[in-house]
């Protein structure tokens, strides 16, 4: 079920919960932060949810088979679930569920996927079934094919998104929306 936060003063979501999984390991979101869900009668801490913590995430990632992140894959990377790709990939990358790209990687790769979260960089055309998410720290040089796209201001996109119900996908009914974005300054 949808999650939304709230942090200094703003309300972000409605995030899935392996998204906000993957926002409290990057460090976007705090345990000490707020969340609510529909059928909450009140706002509660994301420490008091059980999988909201990057230790969780972190444990999870390694006991789901985690590759290192000096570790390079020329070809097509095939997950079997959810997954944080801290690996260098060159080729493809698909997932039945969420692929969440870190900060501190960057992916020359196709990415299929129900969600895609990036934080890092990708040189790669995105289609996600669901949504596709450019945090403020990303950079993305390809296009966007998603049922639903939040870009963060401060994101770098270079492409074209192409959105479309997630029924309507690969009927092609597609809605095209271009653009493109130029940063001033260094990226941290």
């Amino acid at each position: 079920m949808p999650i939304f936060v709230t942090k200094n003063g703003q309300t972000f979501g409605p995030h899935e919960p392996a998204e906000l999984d993957a926002f409290v390991a990057a460090g976007h979101f705090s345990k000490d932060d707020f969340c609510w869900q529909e059928g909450w009668t009140e706002w509660r801490a994301i420490s008091s949810l059980e999988k909201s913590t990057a230790a969780v995430a972190t444990t999870q990632a390694q006991a789901n088979g985690h590759i290192p992140a000096d570790i390079e894959i020329i070809g097509t990377l095939k997950l079997p679930g959810e997954r944080t790709v801290t690996c260098r990939v060159e080729g493809e990358i698909v997932s039945p569920s969420t692929v969440i790209i870190p900060h501190d990687n960057h992916v020359k790769a196709r990415i299929k996927a129900e969600s895609v979260v990036i934080f890092g960089e990708v040189d790669g055309d995105i289609h996600a079934t669901g949504r596709a998410v450019l945090k403020s720290s990303s950079i993305l040089r390809g296009d966007i094919h998603a049922a639903r796209v939040l870009v963060e201001e401060g994101a770098t996109f270079n492409g074209k998104s192409h959105v479309s119900a997630k029924k309507d996908q690969g009927a092609g009914k597609t809605a095209t929306a271009s653009t493109r974005k130029k940063t001033a300054g260094t990226q941290a």
